[in-house]
């Protein structure tokens, strides 16, 4: 089940003269929704997602009420391209997906200052429905993938093939 979707087209974000990312201009279509929060962040359920040319794979899904609130991100099957999530018949309900390929997957990211110690967490991805924009963390009971998959060395066979290809 894999999904792609250029956050960057949105147009939510300007990169300014320190290379940051920089809200400049907030659209009912750029916010997603995640009812339940993000597990121990539960009062905080809207985010948007922002993309730096200069960090890419890698964008931030930044909290909108809480402005010291914004998580690393990468999508999950670009760093494991044999990557496989089963989305339970309740999160697929509860965020309205009707067709897996509305159904982007995201990991968090762990940075570290060695960039081969970056870390993701394929265990508990973050589902989101593009069509309505609505997300949820699936923290399973039990998974073959790692809180702390080490990702730079998949992330460097990636663009690899993408240059060769």
């Amino acid at each position: 089940m894999k999904a792609s979707l250029d956050f960057s087209r949105d147009f939510v974000l300007e990169i300014n003269e320190e290379n940051r990312c920089v809200i400049s201009e907030l659209k009912p279509e750029t916010i997603f929704n995640f009812p339940q929060g993000i597990p121990a962040f539960e009062s905080t359920k809207e985010y948007v997602f922002l993309t730096n040319e200069n960090v890419r794979p890698f964008m931030f899904m930044q909290a909108l009420n809480t402005s010291n609130l914004s998580f690393v991100c990468i999508d999950s099957f670009l760093i494991c391209q044999n990557y496989e999530v089963q989305i339970p018949e309740s999160v697929v309900e509860f965020i309205k997906l009707e067709q897996p390929e509305d159904a982007l997957i995201l990991s968090f990211v762990t940075v570290k200052p060695k960039i081969e110690d970056i870390t993701a967490n394929l265990m508990s991805p973050v589902v989101i429905n593009i069509k309505n924009l609505m997300g949820q963390q699936i923290i399973p009971e039990e998974s073959r993938y790692p809180v702390r998959y080490r990702i730079w060395e998949s992330i460097e066979d990636s663009i690899s093939e993408l240059k060769v290809g």
